[in-house]
């Protein structure tokens, strides 16, 4: 059987400031396999961890992240709904603190003007010589240019519900290793022809005992989750899949 994995979404993102070096630490402290997070381009050009494209959701600021430089984002809290004082982190910090201990799923929303995201984050993997511990996932505007920039970084595919190609030939058309799904837009018989082709499935995602069940039963290999808290526990029990 194929070892199953754990994706820590955002860190550990239910309980902690998400996209921060603390949630990723947790992350790898709770034995998560990968942590997921999301870049974004700043008003002075610079690569910063975000996941919305506006800040009122996730910080004490307003506006659009673009609209900023990466030195007034720092300025910003963004565990006030925790109680906490955190900041917003860089790739650069992340492979810094975490490169080699843990895989990268970085999602990536925009490409950048001529790949530029895919081409730093190239570079970072390389410095950091985290190969065979990055990968990119995104749409099919983000995949052609990682495949066209860094084609030796694998790519996951993920479908939106407003895309109009399928999974499947969405992983077959940009040479991908894996795909992620969302909740509502998969069944077994599409995780089975996924492995027919050697491409692994991860699903966004499962925040429950009983979900991480049914889920890894249907075949998933990867499971992106808010709770590695209790994913923690749910490994635990369950050794015979991880190993």
């Amino acid at each position: 059987m194929e070892k199953k994995r754990f994706c820590a979404h955002r860190g550990v993102s239910a309980l902690m400031p998400e996209n921060t070096l603390p949630a990723f630490g947790a992350a790898l402290a709770l034995g998560a396999d990968e942590i997921e997070f999301d870049i974004r381009l700043t008003k002075d050009g610079k690569l910063v961890v975000c996941h919305d494209p506006v800040l009122e959701r996730i910080s004490d600021g307003s506006g659009r992240v673009e609209e900023h430089a990466l030195e007034e984002l720092k300025a910003l809290n963004v565990g006030g709904k925790q109680g906490w004082v955190a900041r917003f982190c860089t790739p650069e910090e992340v492979f810094a603190q975490f490169a080699g201990k843990i895989t990268f799923n970085i999602h990536l929303k925009v490409h950048g003007e001529d790949g530029f995201i895919i081409r730093e984050l190239q570079k970072l993997t390389k410095q950091y010589n985290a190969e065979g511990y990055v990968y990119f996932a995104g749409s099919p505007s983000e995949l052609e240019w990682m495949e066209r920039i860094a084609p030796e970084i694998p790519r996951t595919a993920i479908q939106l519900p407003k895309d109009t190609i399928g999974i499947v030939e969405m992983a077959e058309r940009y040479h991908c290793t894996g795909v992620q799904f969302w909740l509502g837009m998969f069944d077994k018989t599409t995780i089975d022809t996924l492995h027919e082709k050697g491409i692994r499935c991860n699903l966004f995602y499962a925040d429950t005992e009983a979900d991480y069940e049914t889920y890894f039963a249907m075949g998933v290999d990867t499971l992106l989750t808010n709770r590695m808290d209790l994913a923690a526990v749910y490994k635990e029990k369950n050794k015979t899949y991880f190993r």
